[in-house]
């Protein structure tokens, strides 16, 4: 057998062995570009790290009916490239911003609007407007809207030219477009050293989300993003509880920002929306999620890297019912048109009213003054027993779905701005007002505990009522039959019977022999000098009168409880003028305001007004240097005193204010925990309108429990004979005050009620309609308190007590007599 050749399989071997070489280096070689041209890739994209927000939680009612939450909606958001500024591109984007502006309008939304010049309307300059009063504030906010815009050194008249030119808009546009172009732009420069991108248009409808899909090659740096809108599903019920959402502007923003919000968070801006502003919102840090893209210079996003997942707001219950708070605000409107019409009906067109009232009628036509009348007023519905605020209500209210998607637009504000009763204005717990006689029940609690006054005590009307009952009116013989009446009416009173009849002459006496301190300490103890501290916003604090109340001299001047001391205070600065006129010598404000401070303090000092003399000379002479002679010749010491008599408390004031008059100034919610305290036999709770707080799984994370702010330690009686009276007002078999409104009413037995009307003006049309109640009266388990302005007399209320204590002993006696579980219901 031939042997092989070994020369050929020696080149075999070399060729085998050379092309695996050669497959090698092709193979090392494309790795190696490959590796360089992914990286390549990679490195022409960028990651994005965007900031995720869960939804807000949600507001309910104590049975779990939704009053606001959250829904799903889509926003238009703008992403300028940082590589894309040349012309070119700046003009490609206002173009496309343009578009999107004409796109959302045409479909019934808007754009964001905000922009930081405003054109003057009279020189037709533009200047800036950075939405803040504060000096400080508005010139820190400038320089950062300059460095942003670089612009820092452009006079500010020519800025919105320059910013025009530079961002290439076009100049046949209006005014208003090239405003909107600029806000878009403004809303991406101030965004700018977070390089994302930023929202322009929020809760778009589909035709807008589907038209910018189609378009979307053609719209550079313009994208759809998911996210939620808030929703009020009942429109105006509970308004002024629930509260709105607004977008952060500039007033709030730098609060905000630096608690970790987004510039363009929606924050609650009224009522519980506000208030519980930390437990709804999702924009807490620890709340906030992630989500890390990978993002073509075109601004879209490639694909996800990586993703954590927000974690939405706590939601709040309150503590009211809505069914309940339904009744309460259509009762409450309706009485108050009730009262309107027949004040308008039967008393301004009845001449006897009118001849009455003759004199003040034409000092009001001769000055132009329009006659007020009910419009507006308030009803608070408490548990007496725990505090819980069941039903609240403020008249005029407002729709709050004009606040979805975080703003409202010109024509609805515009409507809401012009009303002069300001709707926005809640008055069950921002107003405060002469309470009148339901303050009667504070001066018989602290006549009875401080044993001035006797359990069966009899009081006559005595010097009180004398001089008013004998006196005469030849002109109007009506007069006198009136009084005639009163004084068997008031004549030899029981506690009781002065309630029923509301016998202001039985409560002068009580209050005189009380004394201003006592009043105060029981007014005090009561919870009618302190807040009730409410979960809501902007509550006032209620004040009794007295002579810390009418003047202060801790406090400033401008800053008292009433505005007596402010007005006698400018009167004494207009008198040192003219003074220092009529000696031809000037004083320095700074000097006349310390001069009148001092001269106001004086009100303060213990004794008779006779310690006044001496030191007002003091006072003028070398606080001011006036000469003693020219203090003498033109009596100032006396005509200071007469400035300061008004500041000074006497005991004329203590009988008023025993009544609820003088300066005495109570909020509705503040009486409605008054008037719990006299039903439930003297337990003074906080209001509260907060039930609980849960989590997203329905987890309970803050259960709140009724507050006891006072305890009154008082014999049971004091409390039988006041509920005992009240309990009278409303009898027609008693004769009561208000006997005549509830007759008829089955439920009249078991009502306790006090009326109360306290004067505004010379003008009894004018007066205040306070009603107070609460049932049953062996067991009491509502109140419910009626304050409605200009509402001529107390029991002018009654249709809105009748109908809220109906509705609520309906269902009471309901759950008695089936002994179904109520526990979610108003009755529980």
């Amino acid at each position: 057998m031939k042997k092989p050749n070994k020369g050929r399989i020696i080149f075999l071997l070399l060729v085998i062995l050379a092309v695996f070489a050669a497959m090698l280096l092709r193979t090392g070689y494309i790795s190696i570009i490959r590796h360089e041209g992914d990286k390549q890739i990679v490195e022409n994209k960028t990651t994005k790290t965007l900031r995720l927000t869960g939804t807000r939680g949600t507001i309910y009612d104590r049975n779990m009916v939704p009053l606001a939450y959250d829904e799903k909606c889509y926003n238009v958001e703008f992403y300028r490239d940082p590589s894309k500024s040349s012309d070119a591109d700046r003009a490609n984007y206002t173009q496309v911003i343009q578009k999107v502006i004409e796109l959302v309008e045409a479909n019934g939304k808007e754009t964001i609007t905000e922009f930081w010049l405003a054109k003057d309307e009279n020189t037709g300059i533009w200047r800036f407007d950075t939405g803040t009063t504060n000096p400080t504030a508005a010139a820190r906010r400038e320089e950062q809207w300059r460095e942003n815009f670089y612009e820092r050194n452009t006079p500010e008249e020519e800025l919105f030219d320059k910013l025009c030119q530079k961002y290439m808009i076009p100049p046949e546009l209006d005014d208003d477009m090239k405003v909107k172009i600029l806000a878009v732009w403004q809303e991406s420069r101030m965004n700018a050293f977070n390089t994302s991108p930023v929202t322009i248009a929020y809760d778009v409808g589909f035709e807008t989300v589907s038209e910018i899909e189609v378009m979307s090659l053609d719209l550079d740096g313009i994208s759809i993003t998911e996210s939620s809108v808030r929703r009020y599903p009942h429109r105006n019920l509970a308004s002024h509880i629930i509260g709105y959402t607004a977008k952060l502007n500039s007033n709030n923003l730098e609060t905000y920002t630096s608690m970790g919000y987004p510039n363009d968070a929606q924050v609650g801006a009224t009522g519980i929306e506000y208030s519980m502003e930390q437990q709804l919102t999702p924009n807490v840090e620890y709340r906030r999620g992630k989500q890390v893209l990978e993002i073509s210079t075109q601004g879209k996003a490639i694909r996800e890297v990586g993703y954590t997942e927000p974690t939405d707001g706590n939601s709040v219950i309150l503590t009211i019912d809505a069914e309940l708070q339904k009744v309460v605000e259509e009762g409450l409107e309706y009485t108050i048109n009730y009262i309107n019409r027949y004040q308008r009906r039967s008393l301004l067109n009845n001449e006897h009213w009118q001849y009455t009232n003759r004199k003040v009628l034409e000092e009001y036509e001769k000055n132009g003054t329009e006659i007020q009348l009910a419009d507006s007023g308030a009803v608070v519905v408490m548990d007496p027993n725990t505090g819980r605020i069941l039903a609240m209500a403020s008249y005029p209210d407002f729709d709050l779905t004009m606040f979805e998607g975080g703003s409202i637009d010109n024509g609805s504000w515009s409507i809401i701005a012009t009303d002069d009763r300001n709707p926005m204005f809640n008055r069950a717990v921002s107003a405060k007002d002469a309470p009148g006689s339901i303050f009667k029940m504070c001066t018989a609690l602290a006549g009875l505990a401080e044993e001035v006054l006797g359990v069966e005590e009899i009081i006559s009307d005595g010097e009180y009522g004398s001089p008013y009952y004998t006196k005469t009116d030849e002109a109007n013989p009506a007069k006198c039959w009136i009084s005639r009446y009163e004084i068997a009416q008031h004549a030899n009173q029981t506690i009781v019977e002065a309630l029923k009849n509301s016998c202001n002459y039985f409560f002068y006496e009580v209050g005189n022999r009380l004394g201003s301190a006592n009043l105060t300490k029981w007014s005090a103890a009561l919870g009618l000098t302190s807040k009730t501290n409410i979960e809501l916003p902007s509550e006032a604090t209620s004040i009794v009168g007295n002579q810390d109340m009418l003047y202060d001299s801790s406090r400033s001047i401008s800053n008292q409880y009433t505005a007596k001391p402010l007005i006698a205070a400018n009167v004494i600065k207009a008198r040192i003028y003219d003074i220092a006129d009529d000696r031809g010598t000037k004083y320095d404000e700074e000097k006349v305001d310390a001069a009148t401070k001092s001269l106001l303090d004086l009100v303060t000092l213990d004794g008779d007004k006779t310690v006044w003399y001496p030191l007002i000379r003091q006072i003028l002479i070398y606080d001011l240097g006036i000469p003693s002679e020219y203090i003498s010749s033109h009596f100032l010491v006396n005509e200071m005193v007469s400035y300061l008599n008004d500041l000074r408390w006497t005991a004329n004031e203590t009988i008023m204010a025993a009544i609820g008059q003088s300066i005495t100034q109570v909020s509705p919610v503040a009486v409605a925990r008054y008037v719990s305290a006299i039903a439930n036999g003297g337990t003074v709770y906080d209001a509260q309108i907060v039930d609980k707080v849960i989590d997203p799984q329905g987890n309970v994370v803050l259960e709140k429990e009724p507050v006891v702010a006072n305890k009154i330690y008082a014999e049971h009686i004091y409390f039988d004979k006041i509920r005992q009276g009240m309990n009278s007002v409303a009898s027609p078999e008693e004769d009561g005050t208000a006997a005549s409104q509830f007759a008829n009413w089955k439920y009249s037995d078991v009502l306790c009620v006090k009326t109360g009307t306290s004067q505004r003006t010379e003008l009894d049309a004018e007066n205040n309609s306070w009603m107070v109640a609460f049932a049953p009266i062996d067991d009491p388990k509502l109140v419910v308190v009626s304050y409605i302005q200009n509402g001529y007399a107390g029991s002018y209320s009654a249709p809105i007590i009748k109908g809220v204590m109906s509705y609520y002993l309906d269902s009471l006696n309901f759950t008695e007599a089936t002994g179904t579980d109520q526990s979610n219901t108003i009755a529980d």
